[in-house]
């Protein structure tokens, strides 16, 4: 008996260890299982396979219908003033040609005297240079895609400087943000200065961010066309390039975001305020099935653009509650 009970404690051990090699096992087992459930799930996303929510990291799909592809690229465009603000300093630009859209939006610093004027040169200038890039026929890669655009970007920028002082401005009283989403027939990219957002809706119906808004170190504090110069225009001249054909891309101001994009969360700790830029599959399908469905209906864009414009001014509480100006555009083809 007395050898029975020393023993004990060595036999319970011996089968804790065995307990523990067991589980360890189990473990493993459930890695290797996940890692295969993970690659199976992309393959079977890149043929639209992938059901709703695991494609969607959680979020469930809404489908968006179907468009004749003669109709190419219909869109959504508008800028409205924020709530109980005397004038808008947002604007905005829409350019089709073929395959090809470009989405323009710049937002104004509120702050600065000349911002609308600023936001209101640079689209302008943009729109010209998305134009005769996508009239050069010239094939664009994701090495391509920066060494055009972050030069294209500066022009401007050094236009805008020089526009101010012809009319004895301070230059830095023009500042206004830029992003310029451009979809071709079988990429996406984007570039960007300050913030803001944009994304793209890929082939298993799940929108992804195209950006990181710059944010600076204060509160609502970015960086604008403006500060661009040669040495700086890595840092801020921010570039993504998707080698995919997608169905809709979407551009805005940082005004609307909150209703379409989940920008803040707490973190695991519960103590720090995250940004996980992932825009809301719900909201941006079902804008893009109202832009499907006007499209067959063949309501004119003028009509449109104006339902779009009243729908940002006050379509829910809180929109209709954003001081920020609110600019969001958006296109969709078959």
């Amino acid at each position: 008996m007395k050898i029975l009970k020393l023993l004990r404690p060595i036999l319970g051990c011996c089968e804790c260890g065995c307990r523990m090699a067991q589980i360890k096992k189990l473990e493993d087992r459930i890695s290797e299982l996940e890692a295969e459930n993970k690659e199976l799930n992309e393959k079977m996303a890149e043929f639209g396979l992938l059901s709703p929510r695991a494609a969607a990291g959680g979020q469930d799909v809404f489908p968006v219908a179907d468009m004749p592809a003669e109709k190419g690229w219909a869109h959504l465009k508008a800028s409205v003033t924020g709530f109980r603000k005397p004038f808008l300093q947002d604007a905005h630009e829409v350019v089709i040609d073929g395959d090809n859209v470009v989405l323009l939006v710049c937002d104004g610093a509120g702050s600065l005297k000349n911002s609308k004027a600023g936001a209101d040169f640079v689209v302008k200038q943009m729109g010209q240079k998305f134009r005769e890039l996508i009239k050069s026929g010239s094939t664009i890669s994701r090495e391509g895609w920066a060494e055009w655009v972050r030069p294209a970007f500066l022009e401007v920028s050094l236009e805008l400087r020089a526009k101010a002082k012809a009319g004895r401005a301070d230059p830095d009283s023009y500042g206004c943000t830029c992003i310029a989403v451009l979809a071709g027939k079988d990429f996406t990219a984007c570039a960007h200065v300050g913030d803001g957002r944009a994304g793209y809706l890929d082939a298993s119906g799940h929108w992804h961010a195209l950006m990181t808004p710059h944010k600076g170190a204060l509160a609502n504090s970015t960086v604008f066309m403006t500060m661009l110069e040669q040495g700086s225009l890595a840092q801020l001249v921010r570039v993504n390039f998707i080698e995919c054909r997608t169905r809709a891309v979407v551009a805005m101001s940082d005004g609307p975001e909150d209703v379409c994009w989940k920008v803040s969360v707490f973190d695991s700790s519960g103590q720090k305020v995250v940004d996980p830029n992932e825009p809301s599959n719900e909201f941006l399908s079902k804008i893009a099935n109202q832009l499907a469905g006007a499209t067959a209906k063949d309501v004119p864009q003028a009509d449109l653009d104006k339902l779009w414009a009243n729908f940002l001014t006050d379509g829910s509480p809180k929109l209709k509650a954003q001081i920020d100006d609110k600019t969001m555009l958006m296109a969709l083809r078959g």
